[in-house]
């Protein structure tokens, strides 16, 4: 099984969505988006020498050609993801997801209605870790850890990390090649 298939849990699940597992056990979906109970892999907490918080990125940019796949990039997108979701811009969140959106497992109207509680949300972005290719994409590892404050003030804490892919193979457009979030496997931490 390839790495990113076992990365199921679709982290928009877990931020935005006042149904989220309340316990302490890891939270899960399969790529179609189906919450489960099964215990995932212990996440490691975010521990890069240095860590980007969405507050510090000014506004999400787009990508230059020239370095559309490296891991500063990587890291990029997922500042991008959160700052997109901070600011209530749920197209341009949904937009970076694969397969235009799909890979979040979920269409953009059940997407965008999942941070319907949800206030804000503030993301600390670890260094991009594990990049490996596999049959024309390249892969890459995102940690995050994250605070979603809730419309009634609770907060809810989570660390994880993103699979993001970027299509190396030839004949892929221009877009194709940037970095778009595969999957992601997200654990409530306990309040």
């Amino acid at each position: 099984m390839r790495r990113t298939e076992s990365f199921a849990l679709m982290a928009a699940f877990c931020v935005g969505l006042s149904a989220c597992t309340p316990s302490d056990q890891p939270v899960s979906a399969s790529a179609g988006g189906h919450a489960s109970g099964q215990a995932a892999a212990e996440i490691p907490a975010v521990a890069p020498p240095t860590t980007t918080s969405v507050q510090e990125a000014a506004t999400p940019t787009d990508q230059a050609s020239s370095d559309q796949a490296t891991p500063a990039a990587a890291k990029q997108v997922v500042i991008d993801y959160y700052a997109a979701i901070d600011a209530h811009d749920y197209v341009r969140a949904y937009a970076l997801w694969s397969d235009d959106g799909a890979a979040s497992g979920q269409s953009y109207e059940h997407f965008s209605g999942g941070y319907a509680n949800t206030r804000s949300v503030k993301a600390s972005v670890g260094e991009p870790f594990d990049e490996e290719g596999a049959a024309g994409s390249r892969y890459i590892q995102v940690p995050v850890e994250l605070k979603a404050l809730q419309r009634d003030g609770s907060e809810r804490a989570y660390r994880g990390r993103f699979t993001l892919r970027a299509v190396m193979a030839d004949g892929a457009s221009e877009e194709q090649r940037h970095w778009h979030l595969a999957s992601a496997e997200m654990q409530r931490l306990a309040d």
